[in-house]
């Protein structure tokens, strides 16, 4: 992975690229907004030489012919610019149209004017610069956040189980907006800046140019500690916002589980764990200011330094050489000189500023390089439904970096229209063999099929589909409950989403609402009882109508009564499906058609409650702990 300024170009090329003929048009904006700008300079030296301070004429009494000749012959020795001579002789028909009645006055009406129009043409285009500069780059980060929002969509559960929630936000927002600032300094300091400084370069070379040869070079020379300390820059900037993301991680962990901080009275404790990782990103962060800090002082000593040996060779030019033959010259030199030194300036800052970003962009990179273990098929297979069911056929499925597997050589037969509940010991696989059903995660050897298909053949959206999951934390989003609902099925009516309430059991607690199905359920539906958000999810999975549903501990969490009333609301929603179930209490999945017992991830046992019962193995140990009994 590349280490400088180039890691962000990198990490943008791939949406600067449709835009290549805008970026073009930025660049042409800011050439003519540069030249404009610059060419104002220019107009110093005819000012100087024919307003300011004009050679001394002739006696007036000369005839007008040799006046005339004494004047073009003064003006040869002591104007050779061209610009210069221009305007002399735009004065000059001016007086001789009749425009004006004296030669400054005309030479000054012209400089005026073209000053203005100059000024009119750089600024239209300074305008058009930033704002198709600025469209772009913001067009280029919304791409960005939404082909990193894809990426994460589409990683697994695995990832998703094991990524800290703080630091990915941190990534998506801070770093990607980190990323647009330094979009923005790019095109502006280092895009527009070296503009002017090579349109006023050439402008100084024009009038000097074995002068500018000789500072150009001391120039290069004073940009290698620029460049040093901005390596300094962008390695503290990838461990500042490393730190940062600990900051939103301590944050985000601290409000998420605000009950448990609240009931336990650890306010103080948390808030001083929270201040120790701020005070270690300040830390971090000064190491990265320090190098920043020497940067500035570094181009401020540069000035002022070069502004000294610009004046030193300046007077030993002129006063060995005579460099100059006006005023004017030497006056539109020391300006262009000036103008080229704050902008080589500007420039270094912002490099400074981009540098500072490339953290941001590796961790950004860091993001997309994840590796997406779930994929999606080049040719998928067509799927109608169920068909002749789900095999599972040698299935072993292993997490990364553990010894044992998840699930170990499984072979299962889930036939259409049955119900087929999980049970056995915490970590026997029974989430994750539902987790490979919803296709969560592949397996690592062996296949899943459905009606004889590879599931990993078939179109994600098709599969996605066909089911339908309730969980055991039911999830709301923060909208209103018909929102919610309609979330299973987005083009629903709104008698569709009250058949579907109906049938959940929920509609007449929603009815009872001042605002009914409006009613905003907060975030994560933190105004509902765990028993209302379950039968809102259940409501939610019948608007689907998948054929296949997946309930995974739908009522662990819940009351007796809460419990007895999502219980039911299950039952009409399993009527007519195929079922896959998960479950702790046995009692709920007694009645299941097959019952099929997991230990460390291989099936041990498969068959009814009663005949699992007679057997008097671990379905019967179980059963005996939670006192179902034999059967009759």
């Amino acid at each position: 992975m590349r280490s400088d300024a180039a890691e962000t170009w990198a990490l943008l090329k791939p949406y600067g690229r449709p835009r290549l003929a805008a970026l073009v048009l930025v660049v042409l904006l800011g050439m003519v907004t540069a030249t404009a700008q610059s060419a104002v300079i220019l107009l110093i030296q005819p000012v100087w030489s024919q307003v300011l301070f004009p050679a001394e004429e002739e006696a007036a009494a000369a005839p007008p012919a040799a006046q005339d000749a004494a004047k073009d012959e003064k003006e040869k020795k002591e104007e050779p610019a061209v610009i210069s001579r221009a305007f002399a002789g735009l004065g000059r028909w001016m007086v001789a149209k009749g425009i004006v009645g004296d030669f400054r006055l005309g030479v000054l009406y012209a400089l005026t004017a073209i000053a203005l129009v100059l000024g009119l043409v750089g600024a239209a285009t300074q305008y058009g610069f930033t704002w198709l500069a600025r469209r772009v780059s913001f067009q280029m980060i919304v791409d960005l956040r939404m082909a990193l929002a894809r990426h994460l969509m589409g990683l697994s559960i695995r990832y998703h189980n094991q990524r800290r929630f703080g630091d990915l936000l941190s990534r998506v927002s801070s770093d990607v907006t980190t990323t647009l600032v330094a979009v923005n300094v790019a095109l502006r300091d280092l895009l527009l800046e070296p503009l002017f400084a090579l349109t006023t370069l050439v402008g100084a070379f024009f009038i000097a140019p074995v002068l500018m040869l000789g500072i150009l070079v001391l120039l290069l020379l004073a940009m290698v500690p620029v460049r040093k300390l901005t390596a300094r820059v962008r390695r503290g900037s990838r461990k500042s916002l490393t730190s940062l993301g600990a900051s939103v991680q301590a944050l985000t962990q601290m409000f998420q589980g605000i009950r448990t901080v609240k009931s336990f009275g650890s306010e103080e404790r948390e808030l001083a764990r929270y201040r120790e990782i701020n005070e270690q990103y300040v830390k971090t962060s000064m190491r990265m200011v320090r190098a920043i800090a020497m940067t500035h002082a570094w181009t401020a000593l540069y000035s002022v330094a070069g502004v000294a040996l610009l004046m030193l060779l300046l007077g030993l030019g002129q006063i060995l050489f005579g460099f100059f033959d006006t005023g004017g010259t030497a006056a539109t030199l020391l300006i262009f000189v000036a103008r080229f030194n704050n902008h080589i300036k500007n420039c270094a800052k912002g490099l400074t500023r981009v540098e500072e970003s490339v953290g941001a962009t590796a961790r950004i990179q860091e993001l997309l390089a994840e590796p997406t273990d779930v994929r999606e098929a080049e040719h998928p297979a067509p799927l109608a439904g169920l068909g002749t069911g789900i095999r599972f056929e040698d299935v072993t499925f292993r997490y990364p970096g553990s010894d044992l597997p998840a699930i170990a050589n499984l072979n299962l037969h889930v036939q259409p229209g049955e119900t087929l509940a999980l049970v056995g010991p915490s970590g026997a696989g029974k989430s994750t063999l539902v987790d490979l059903v919803a296709r969560f995660v592949d397996p690592s050897a062996g296949r899943i099929t459905v009606d004889g298909v590879d599931l990993r053949q078939v179109a994600k959206e098709t599969w996605t589909a066909r089911y339908a999951l309730v969980g055991q934390t039911p999830f709301l989003f923060h909208a209103s409950i018909g929102e919610n609902i309609r979330y299973g099925k987005p083009a629903a009516t709104p008698a569709e989403i009250e058949a579907a309430a109906r049938a959940a059991d929920i509609h007449s607690f929603i009815a009872g609402l001042p605002e009914g199905y409006e009613t905003d359920v907060a975030d994560m539906g933190a105004r509902l009882s765990g028993g209302q958000r379950q039968r809102i999810t259940i409501a939610r999975a019948i608007l689907k109508g998948a054929p296949l549903l997946l309930l995974d501990e739908a009522t662990s969490s819940l009351d007796s009564e809460s419990e007895a009333e999502v219980q039911a609301a299950l039952d009409r929603l399993m009527a007519g499906h195929t079922v896959i179930v998960i479950a702790h209490r046995l009692s709920t999945v007694q009645n299941a058609d097959r019952i099929a017992v997991l230990e460390e991830g291989r099936l041990v046992e498969l068959g009814s409650h009663d005949e699992l019962v007679r057997r008097g193995g671990t379905y019967a140990r179980l059963s005996s702990l939670q006192h179902l009994g034999a059967p009759a």
